[in-house]
Parts: structure tokens; C-alpha cells; sequence
């Protein structure tokens, strides 16, 4: 894929914002974490705009996906409210079923080889949900489940676009950002430390900005 800047200059942002962010996150710096953040999502909605969002029933299912994850990012930059980490859960996983809407549209051709991806795909996703689920807090397995069931359909989903004739994109976009997901399960709920942002803003903002140009 080519990329061409004056159409692609709000992921050149994204990713100056992201490295920032990921500076932010190690440092500590909240200051750093509500500018560069914030900033990140902005360009990869911006990303999806600019490319055409808005001229596809498909543009603009991705785009809605990807404002529910800008919303999501801001909701998760306060630490410790549980209140706004669930919030943030549910503008994720509105994200996720939007992603699931749009790769919909794609027309569907089962076949041999995307059943043994799948099939894949949900054993790895239900594998690592089942080590996760030990250290989830009771009051949190219920949103975690329905969470993990979401992504893995996303992933899922995106699979099957894909061997339906979907840009390729779309799946490594998909299995980045159900790993990225994992690695802030992980941050969440079993050990908690900066160096995690160094893997999940890297792979999460690259997710986004692929949604983006598949429109």
C-alpha cells in the first residue's frame, strides 16, 4: 500500500501522538496522557474522514467504530474509577460491534480455510480468556465475558470479510486490536506497570489507522 501524505497526514500524526503518549504512560505523565491521547484518536477518525468515510454505507459503519473508540480512549485516561472503566468497556465493545456491522457488508463466501482460522481464532481468544478470568474481580467476570465474546467475533468477523474478498488490512487491524485488548486486561487486572503501554499503543492506534484506510 502506498501512502501518500497529503492524504495520509493525520496517521503521520496519530502515530507523533502515540509515540508521546507511550513517553506519557511510562513517565507517568498525566499531562502528557490527556494531550496525547486524545490527540491520537482525534487523527484516526480524521484518518477515516479523510479518505472518504462518509461516501459508503461501509466508510461510515467503520467510522461510527472508531468514534466509539475515541470515546473510549478519554474514558479510560482516569486511573482507578471503576465507573469510568466500564463506561470505557462499553464505548469498546459498541466500537467492536460496529467493526462486526461493517465487515458484514462484505459478501460472505464461507469456506475450509476461514472455518480452521476461526476456529483458531476461538481457541486462542477463549484460551487467553480463560487464564484471565483467575484474576478478574468478581464484580467485573460478567462485562469481561461479554467483552471477550465480542472481540473474538469481531476478530472473527473480520476474518471472514477478509477470505470473502476484504482488503487484507482488516485482519491484521482485527487480531492488533483483540491483542492490544488483552494486554490492557492484563494491565487492569494482574499486574499493573507503564512498560505495558510500550505494546498496547503501538498495537492499538496501528489497529485503528488500518480501520481507517480500509474505508
Amino acid at each position: 500500500m502506498t501512502i501518500d501524505l497529503t492524504t495520509h497526514w493525520p496517521a503521520l500524526i496519530c502515530a507523533i501522538a502515540a509515540a508521546g503518549l507511550v513517553w506519557a504512560e511510562m513517565t507517568g505523565a498525566r499531562k502528557g496522557q490527556w494531550l496525547f491521547k486524545p490527540l491520537a484518536a482525534g487523527m484516526f477518525v480524521l484518518q477515516a474522514t479523510v479518505l472518504g468515510a462518509l461516501d459508503s454505507a461501509y466508510g461510515m459503519t467503520i467510522l461510527a467504530a472508531l468514534v466509539f473508540c475515541a470515546v473510549g480512549d478519554v474514558l479510560l485516561i482516569p486511573r482507578d474509577k471503576q465507573k469510568m472503566f466500564l463506561a470505557g468497556m462499553a464505548a469498546f465493545a459498541l466500537g467492536h460491534l460496529a467493526y462486526i456491522v461493517a465487515f458484514a457488508m462484505s459478501d460472505i463466501e464461507l469456506s475450509r480455510a476461514f472455518l480452521r482460522l476461526a476456529a483458531l481464532i476461538v481457541f486462542v481468544g477463549f484460551g487467553a480468556f480463560a487464564w484471565l478470568r483467575r484474576h478478574v474481580p468478581q464484580e467485573m467476570q460478567i462485562p469481561v465475558t461479554l467483552y471477550t465474546f465480542i472481540i473474538v467475533a469481531m476478530v472473527v468477523s473480520a476474518a471472514c470479510a477478509v477470505y470473502s474478498g476484504a482488503p487484507q488490512i482488516i485482519l491484521w487491524a482485527a487480531i492488533m486490536f483483540a491483542i492490544s485488548d488483552m494486554a490492557v486486561a492484563r494491565d487492569r487486572f494482574i499486574k499493573r506497570e507503564a512498560a505495558n503501554a510500550a505494546l498496547i499503543t503501538p498495537l492499538y492506534f496501528g489497529a485503528q489507522i488500518l480501520f481507517a484506510m480500509s474505508v
